[in-house]
């Protein structure tokens, strides 16, 4: 739901994906790649230290995403290279682009990285048509650029939308079997009392001391479908 069309992505979406592409990258790679979440890439790009447990100079490619005013951008590190990318779904100002080179170098200085003649820059990609799918966009230019790919997209509407599907469905596949925990306490079993009750609507299953212990004969509804039936 939360990737669904004209909805803006979270950054749970965000982290989540790119997770799962650096992964998938370093399965088939012997030049390992890196990411930084959202939340620290945001800190990074405003200037905040970040205690970061990561080696730049062991990885070709670190990219993250930035939110800012409610707005998504890639930024990429090229450690080996001594660049930085900036690719704004929206284009890159010559200031985005100042604040990328600074606050990239910044990040690799206090790595103890060698960074003079430091640069930043872009790459051509196609700018989006909207104002819900900045997300989407950079998650796709991530992809592109873990995939050493030129950022060859539609900013169609039909076509982003169908990122969007394929965005769900990728992060749907790869989620863990949840079927067995209770979807109150995310436990599969109980300190005191294991007994379990099934939503009508829902049909997820609950312990029944986590609901309240509602009676077992009957109709019973959560109480998320409760408040949707309302």
């Amino acid at each position: 739901m939360n990737v669904r069309p004209n909805s803006e992505l979270e950054s749970e979406v965000i982290n989540a994906y790119l997770l799962l592409l650096v992964n998938k990258r370093n399965k088939i790679s012997v030049e390992k790649v890196s990411y930084i979440d959202s939340f620290a890439m945001t800190n990074l790009w405003n200037g905040k230290s970040q205690r970061l447990k990561i080696n730049p100079v062991e990885y070709k490619l670190i990219v993250g995403i930035v939110n800012e005013h409610k707005h998504w951008k890639l930024a990429a590190i090229m450690p080996g290279e001594k660049r930085s990318l900036l690719v704004d779904p929206l284009g890159e100002s010559q200031m985005d682009i100042k604040k990328c080179l600074e606050s990239t170098r910044a990040f690799m200085r206090k790595k103890g990285c060698n960074v003079s003649r430091w640069t930043c820059g872009t790459v051509p990609h196609p700018r989006q048509q909207d104002s819900t799918s900045c997300g989407v966009f950079a998650l796709k230019f991530a992809e592109h650029l873990l995939s050493d790919e030129e950022i060859d997209l539609s900013a169609k509407a039909n076509d982003v939308n169908r990122y969007r599907l394929q965005i769900a469905t990728t992060l749907l596949l790869e989620t863990d079997d949840l079927s067995n925990l209770c979807c109150v306490c995310g436990e599969a079993t109980h300190d005191t009392d294991n007994r379990w009750i099934q939503c009508d609507e829902c049909c997820r299953w609950f312990h029944l001391v986590c609901v309240g212990e509602p009676p077992t004969k009957g109709s019973f509804l959560c109480t998320a479908c409760t408040e949707i039936k309302c």
